[in-house]
């Protein structure tokens, strides 16, 4: 945004009206007067003191005089051969003479003295009117003697100088005789003038020339009246009306200039300055701190210019100039050595919104050797048009010499070509250093800062920071308009060097945000390096402009970006650009974000037509789309190291060879998105990041992405290409490849199947909108692979191709090479019965071999297939070109981890099932070799089918058990002290279980072998019934906590599977005794539990399966214990178990739906028990027995796995031995303990050891 002034400067005031009106206040004329010394005060007419030859001229006016001439001077000294001093206390001046005549006078001829006119004290006023006056104040010396006009300090001079005309003057010192000349002016008042300057001072020789002017003075300088221009006191000299000052000195010999000036001044028409100063030889010192402001063509506030000499100035003072070519600060230094230097701290505003010839806040020009030098911290404003020419905030030129800027202040400018800075030498050297806080400019060609030299051996730098925007066109930042550089900087053939450490730069128009080049002009050489340096963030919004623009023949370039770069142009918007036109090394380092949207609008380009490229890129550059790359390069050697994201919309994330061939060393480390070509270098690819290799573009440059193409990345042609993947190469899926709705932004209007090649001819791999995906690498020599090639791209499309190839057609075998080094491979496949009808993901290589980190390993993931023994050759994975059986290892390739899916399970086989065509990897779901004679192949099924079955099994019966596991010899109760007639005893008991179990499927293919615990417990009330018969009746309640753990295998399956059930359950049971006089006869026992389970199954490489479920089981057992010989009991039994059990259906990981689980039906039992009991002496008793036992399960025993039914885990029939025994511990407690034995079909086993105890107590 323009910035302001906030200095206010006057209106012009009409100083000749009120010059005119004082013509009539004096009395009418008088006769000239010879006065010498003191005057008393009182009215006068013309008076002159002349006094003899070598007498000094001395007059003294006193308060409240007054002087009026009509004809000649109203007050003179005129000293021949003597000094002449005019001393004014308080007097009034009016001069209207036709005829020759100053105002107050003072001149000195012959010999040597001093001229003086002193202003000592009170107010003076002195108007001049006729058409003879010329000055107000004049001091003539032709002596080498002192010229001196002096205001003291506490005294006031008013002027009105209203003769139009040139040499109308204020105060003026012509010392033509060598001698130094003064005007101070220590005191206040005005100065008005309509033909002349404020203060004019000449001199000669080697005289010191000053104007000392204080704050308590303002002039107003009206050059409408001026007579044409004096060329021969011209600087410029200017066109048009006679070149008037507020302060005017010009020394024409060798001696100096100084001019200290704290008064405002105000310049009225053509011409018009508010300081002007000339010397030849000497040397001009100005330092101004008051207010200027000009309103005409070429009316600069402070004008300096010199033939040899230094030149200085300062300004602190406001500076305001309206008129073309109107400048702030104008200095030229037309030859010699002389250095110019300006330092300025005073806001500037310069120009209008409609001049047509531009002004400059600081303009300096140095012919001759000598240097120029700007500083200051000054605001500079600049108006213009579009229309307005050659406007500058500060410009400067040098010959010879150097130019250096130092400057802090904002700017503003408009115009075409109104840069805010602009350094400039022919042989020197040039530089800008800019530490403040905003440029602005508008318009065409409007440069920020822009630094030049013609030199071939001499430099061009610059230092910024701050802000800075160009628009290039009124200020709607559309991108339109010319060549409005942030930053520039260019030689012919010497050092460049640019760094920018601001916010932001925001160009628009063509050209660049930052730009060195050391090959600008006829006859560069283009040998000087170009340094640049940038860590702001970037925007450039036309065409052709560039966020970073480097460019050299020979010339060694560095470029280093930290900030944000963003280019809006629609063709040739480089993000960086470097280019190199001979044999030129370029260094980018970018560690800032990069985004460019147009055509031929890479990210990074660097090219050299012989020299070594390098790239180094750690923050996400994106390119633009048709010919544009994410980093582009061309050289002898290119190098491109890439450590962040890396793309552009033409999807070509790297494009080699764009101008000389020669060797491509590509490093990734982060994340390139596309392709990578090259022409006929010798490319080197080391993917150790991500590439995702894709080819979705914008076609139609709109900034979004519409068209999907076969990604073909070419390594060009040389031969020895080598690629080496230790990280991901992954071929990138369709926006919707996983089945998901595509957004508009990401959709694609366009499928471009050109270039598919599908593998063993199977149209299912043939790309599809949403579907299948193709990728290729061409012209790749050897492929190292010990990273991951992920054909899946993370979604669920199946039929991806990626083809690696050394030659430039797919489907024939190049001379490539796959070197396997351990490395994975992922694919898609549709896990089924395969054959003809297969559907699967590939790759596609000309030949194989491993290397010492052993096959690349294939992980397969199943997208929806359900699982089935595979037909023919089964699913294809890999396709070797070469079908030489020598050109591909054998063990090029293995399955990483396991594929499955439903009950089956896949293994990786190296050509048909005879062996032949060794040239494709499959996967089949066949268990090996056929059994001989040759048969039909048998299925492999997964392990972890057994493992659900043997769960199932194992969770719905539990807790199923008979009456004497659960309380031991229940009938002692009646000798442990109970009154039957009056005690109900109660029990506590507690037992624990541990068998260990195993059986194959009725198949033969599945074996499980099973560890389990149970701990059982707990309380019953036992009571007798009130009839007269002896029976009793029990009832309790019963807890229980199980784990079981399985081992399961499958034939010919090298993997396990491990199944693992936890259940809770509660229960109730109730039991009858006969109870005849020997305590035998019938018993009748009822339980019922409900049981909640938790079920895991863990298989070999695969993610463990966790599933809930719920069972019960209802119980009823009858027994008639029976005596035979010696004591002994035999008790037939009987029991029937209904047991149900409900499990969550569940879904792999993988896929498999595993479900169908739910089981119910009927459990029998028909045992007998034998049992003898001897009773110690104390009471206590010991009941060995033996117990056999046939079991019957009818219940359900299938789960079925994507829709097929796998069971007969577990045989119908076991038969069971079981040897125990039963003790009476006394004081109410009794134990029990057995081990069993099971055995069935289908190699089934059970062995299990059993242990209780029981406490009673009234």
């Amino acid at each position: 945004m323009p910035m302001s002034v906030s200095t206010r400067f006057p209106r012009p005031r009409r100083y000749l009206g009120v010059a005119l009106l004082g013509l009539a206040l004096p009395s009418a004329p008088r006769a000239q007067t010879a006065y010498c010394g003191a005057i008393p005060g009182g009215s006068y007419g013309s008076v002159v003191c002349e006094p003899a030859i070598g007498v000094a001229a001395e007059v003294q006016t006193a308060e409240g005089g007054s002087f009026n001439s009509t004809s000649g001077p109203t007050l003179r000294a005129y000293g021949r051969q003597a000094s002449a001093t005019i001393s004014v206390v308080g007097s009034t001046f009016a001069n209207s003479s036709a005829t020759t005549a100053n105002a107050v006078g003072v001149q000195v001829n012959g010999g040597v003295g001093d001229a003086t006119a002193r202003f000592t004290g009170g107010n003076s006023t002195i108007t001049a009117s006729g058409s003879g006056t010329f000055d107000a104040v004049s001091v003539v010396n032709n002596t080498a003697g002192a010229s001196l006009i002096d205001v003291a300090a506490g005294a006031r001079v008013d002027i009105v100088n209203a003769v139009g005309g040139d040499e109308r003057d204020g105060f003026d010192i012509k010392a033509t005789g060598g001698g130094n000349a003064t005007v101070s002016h220590a005191g206040t008042g005005t100065i008005v003038t309509a033909g002349g300057h404020g203060v004019w001072i000449r001199g000669n020789g080697g005289s010191a020339l000053s104007a000392q002017v204080g704050s308590g003075v303002s002039m107003v300088i009206d050059n409408r009246l001026a007579s044409p221009n004096d060329t021969a006191e011209a600087p410029g000299p200017e066109a048009g009306a006679a070149n008037h000052a507020g302060i005017r000195v010009l020394q024409q010999g060798g001696g100096t200039v100084n001019i200290v000036n704290g008064a405002a001044i105000q310049g009225i028409g053509e011409n018009a300055f508010g300081i002007l100063g000339n010397a030849t030889t000497g040397a001009i010192t100005i330092a101004n701190t008051g207010n200027i402001s000009t309103d005409g063509t070429a009316g600069s506030a402070i004008r300096a210019g010199a033939t040899g000499g230094d030149i200085g100035v300062a300004n602190s003072g406001s500076l305001l100039t309206t008129g073309a070519n109107g400048h702030g600060i104008y200095v030229s230094s037309s030859g010699g050595s002389g250095n110019v230097t300006v330092e300025n701290s005073g806001r500037m505003l310069l120009g209008s919104p409609g001049a047509v010839d531009g002004s400059r806040g600081i303009y300096v020009i140095a012919v001759g050797a000598g240097n120029a030098t700007i500083t200051g911290t000054g605001d500079i404003t600049l108006l213009g048009n579009a229309a307005t020419t050659r406007g500058f905030g500060i410009t400067a030129s040098a010959v010879n010499g150097n130019v250096a800027i130092d400057y802090s202040g904002a700017f503003s400018t408009a115009g075409n070509g109104a840069a805010a800075l602009r350094a400039h030498s022919t042989a020197g050297n040039a530089s800008v250093n800019y530490t403040g806080s905003r440029i602005e400019t508008f318009h065409s060609n409007a440069n920020g800062i822009y630094v030049t030299s013609d030199s071939t051996t001499a430099s061009a730098s610059i230092t910024a920071g701050g802000t800075i925007i160009t628009h290039a066109d009124a200020g709607t930042g559309d991108g339109s308009g010319v060549g409005s550089f942030g930053l520039q900087a260019t030689t012919r053939g010497g050092p460049v060097s640019v760094r920018f450490t601001g916010p932001a730069i925001d160009v628009n128009g063509s050209g660049a945000a930052i730009v060195a080049g050391s090959a600008t002009g006829s006859g560069n050489t283009g040998a000087g390096t170009v340094t640049i340096g940038n860590a702001g963030a970037l925007t450039a919004r036309g065409n052709a402009q560039r966020g970073i623009w480097s460019f050299s023949r020979t010339g060694a370039q560095t470029v280093t970006n930290t900030g944000v770069i963003q280019t809006l142009g629609d063709v040739g918007s480089q993000g960086i650009y470097a280019q190199g036109t001979g044999v030129a090394d370029i260094a980018v380092v970018n560690s800032g974000a990069i985004t460019t949207r147009g055509s031929d609008a890479s990210g990074i380009e660097a090219t050299s037509s012989g020299g070594t490229v390098d790239v180094t890129n750690t923050q996400p550059v994106q390119g633009g789309w048709n010919t544009s790359a994410g980093v582009a390069t061309g050289g002898a050697v290119q190098r491109v190291r890439n450590a962040s994201a890396l793309g552009a919309l033409s999807d070509v994330a790297v494009l080699a060879d764009t101008g000389t061939a020669g060797s491509l060393q590509l490093v990734n480390t982060g994340q390139m998105t596309g392709v990578v070509t090259a022409a006929t270098s010798t490319a080197s690819i080391d993917n150790a990041g991500t590439w995702n290799l894709r080819r979705f573009v914008d076609a139609a440059g709109t900034g979004t992405r519409d068209t999907w193409r076969v990604a073909i990345s070419n390594l060009g042609t040389s031969g020895a290409n080598v690629l080496t993947n230790t990280g991901t190469l992954s071929l990138a899926a369709q926006p919707g490849g996983n089945g998901t709705m595509r957004t508009p932004a990401d959709a694609i209007v366009y499928f471009d199947t050109a270039g598919a090649y599908l593998p063993l001819g199977r149209a299912t791999n043939m790309p599809t909108p949403g579907g299948a995906a193709q990728g290729k690498l061409l012209g790749v020599g050897t492929f190292r692979h010990t990273g991951t090639i992920d054909l899946t791209g993370g979604a669920t499309a199946v039929g991806n191709v990626l083809v690696i190839t050394g030659g430039q057609v797919a489907g024939v075998a190049g001379g490539g090479q796959f070197v396997s080094n351990g490395g994975a491979l992922k694919l898609n496949a549709v896990l089924d019965e395969g054959g003809a009808v297969s559907r699967s993901d590939m790759l596609v290589v000309d030949a194989t071999s491993t290397g010492a980190g052993g096959p690349t390993r294939v992980a397969v993931t199943n997208q929806g297939g359900a699982g089935a023994l595979t037909v023919g050759s089964g699913i294809p994975l890999v396709e070797i070109l070469d079908t030489a059986p020598a050109a591909s290892a054998p063990d090029a390739f293995a399955l990483n981890g396991r594929a499955v899916a439903g009950a089956y399970e896949y293994r990786l086989f190296r050509g048909d099932q005879d062996g032949a065509n060794t040239d494709v990897w499959y996967l089949r779901s066949e268990r090996g070799p056929d059994p001989a004679p040759p048969g039909p192949p048998r299925p492999l099924y997964r392990p972890e089918v057994a493992a659900y079955l043997a769960n199932q099994r194992l969770a719905g019966q539990m807790f199923v058990h008979s009456l004497h596991d659960r309380l031991g010899e229940p009938q002692w109760i009646e000798q442990q002290g109970f009154d039957p007639a009056q005690d109900k005893p109660r029990a506590g008991w507690l037992r624990a279980v541990g068998n260990w179990q195993g059986s194959r499927s009725k198949d033969g293919v599945f074996k499980t072998s099973t560890d389990a615990f149970l701990l059982h417990g707990g309380v019953e009330l036992a009571r007798w019934d009130d009839s007269p018969d002896t029976d009793r009746g029990h009832a309790g309640l019963m807890l229980s906590y199980g784990t079981a753990s399985t081992d399961a295998t499958a034939a010919g399956n090298d993997f396990r599977a491990k199944g693992k059930v936890e259940g809770w359950s509660v229960g109730a049971y109730g039991t009858w005794y006969q109870n005849d006089e020997r305590k035998l006869g019938a018993y009748v026992d009822t339980w019922f539990q409900y049981g909640w389970f938790t079920n895991r199954v863990q298989g070999d490489l695969l993610p463990t399966v966790r599933y809930n479920a719920q069972g019960l089981a209802l119980s009823g057992e009858v027994g008639y214990a029976l005596p035979v010989r010696d004591g002994w009991v035999v008790e037939p039994q009987a029991q029937l178990i209904y047991a149900r059990y409900d499990e969550d259906d569940i879904t792999e990981p993988n896929g498999t739906r595993v479900s169908g689980a739910d089981s119910s039906g009927l459990i029998t039992r028909l045992g007998v028990r034998t049992h003898r009991t001897w009773e110690r002496d104390d009471g206590r008793r010991v009941q060995p027995y033996l117990t056999l036992n046939w079991w019957y399960s009818d219940t359900d025993s299938n789960v079925t796995f994507n829709q097929l039914p796998m069971g007969t885990m577990y045989p119908h029939n076991r038969f069971e031995v079981k040897l125990g025994a039963n003790v009476d511990l006394g004081r109410r407690l009794t134990g029990w303990a057995n081990v069993s034995g099971s055995w069935g079909q289908q190699d089934y086993y059970q062995y299990a050891v059993r242990v209780g105890v029981k406490y009673a107590w009234k």
